[in-house]
């Protein structure tokens, strides 16, 4: 018997968390990503300009790059 189960936003896993970036309109896209489409679903889904995005995301990464890094693995594709 297959398991057929689709993630929703809670379940509690790398799954649900792409559900739950899904859910919230917050994909990266596959032709307009920079370094990680990371800036570029933000500025998408507050309706920023994406170089404004971008540049935000630069400064933050100079800090510390690892919520960067925890937003480009758990935010799904958008094809």
């Amino acid at each position: 018997m297959t398991n057929t189960h689709t993630p929703t936003a809670t379940d509690n896993s790398l799954d649900g968390a792409r559900a739950w970036f899904a859910e919230k309109g917050l994909s990266r896209r596959r032709g307009q990503r920079v370094i990680g489409g990371v800036a570029g679903a933000f500025a998408r889904r507050y309706e920023i300009n994406p170089v404004v995005a971008r540049v935000i995301a630069f400064a933050s990464l100079l800090s510390t790059p690892l919520p960067y890094i925890a937003l480009w693995v758990m935010m799904p594709f958008e094809d």
